[in-house]
């Protein structure tokens, strides 16, 4: 007769691969978190990249319709509506983003809560409003935010910085004083509606991202914006 003993796991045995099951399943856990987590942050950084970029080209569309609005500053003389500082401007757009009309718009930044900038559009359409003066409470009708999570924002500004510069470049060397050379356009951060009067010819729009990516937007403004505010006068605005 065969005495058949059946021995099976001990407590020892089963708590020591229960144990190496767990350590298992806790590195699938750990490293399948780690992959989806990064893979989070890479869709996240390309969403916001595809955002950025549709709000840079919406952007440069209404900068390059701006258009020769002429109002009376608080001097009281006629003057081509732009105003603009290195973290904002106000321009009248002929193709506004919302209204596809005539508009008032202003580009801001606006601090976040993460600590970075966010560039916000305001528009307020013309289209049944006439402005004759300037500067004055616009009553924004919409709103949005172009660009987000941005280091910093940073306009220009390129032509004649006075009306007076921009008549003297018309001189011809007969009618120059002697010394006197013709003023050149150049590059400047603080355009005053009172001071300036007439449009830049080019304006610069440079931004970063966290990464320290710099992205450089140059737009080709209205450059006759002098001629037109002196017909206006000859015509006895």
């Amino acid at each position: 007769m065969v005495n058949q003993t059946q021995r099976g796991f001990s407590l020892i045995e089963l708590m020591i691969a229960t144990s190496l099951l767990s350590m298992v399943m806790f590195t699938g856990y750990f490293a399948y978190s780690l992959y989806t987590d990064k893979w989070q942050k890479r869709a996240d950084h390309f969403w916001q990249l595809n955002q950025n970029s549709l709000g840079t080209e919406a952007l440069i569309r209404t900068l390059e319709a701006a258009s020769i609005y002429i109002v009376k500053d608080r001097n009281n003389k006629f003057s081509v509506l732009f105003s603009g500082q290195q973290t904002s401007i106000t321009l009248v757009t002929n193709t506004g983003l919302y209204s596809n009309t005539t508009a008032l718009i202003q580009l801001q930044t606006i601090e976040q809560d993460n600590g970075l900038q966010s560039l916000l559009y305001n528009e307020m359409p013309l289209i049944d409003t006439m402005l004759l003066e300037y500067p004055q409470e616009p009553q924004w009708q919409y709103q949005h935010i172009l660009l987000t999570d941005i280091n910093k924002v940073n306009f220009q500004f390129y032509g004649w910085q006075t009306t007076e510069n921009a008549g003297n470049s018309t001189l011809s060397a007969i009618d120059l004083e002697p010394g006197q050379q013709k003023p050149k356009r150049r590059w400047y951060t603080s355009h005053s509606i009172e001071e300036n009067r007439i449009l830049p010819s080019k304006l610069a729009l440079y931004f970063e991202n966290p990464q320290q990516q710099t992205t450089h937007v140059q737009v080709d403004l209205v450059t006759d914006s002098y001629r037109e505010l002196a017909r206006y006068f000859r015509n006895g605005a």
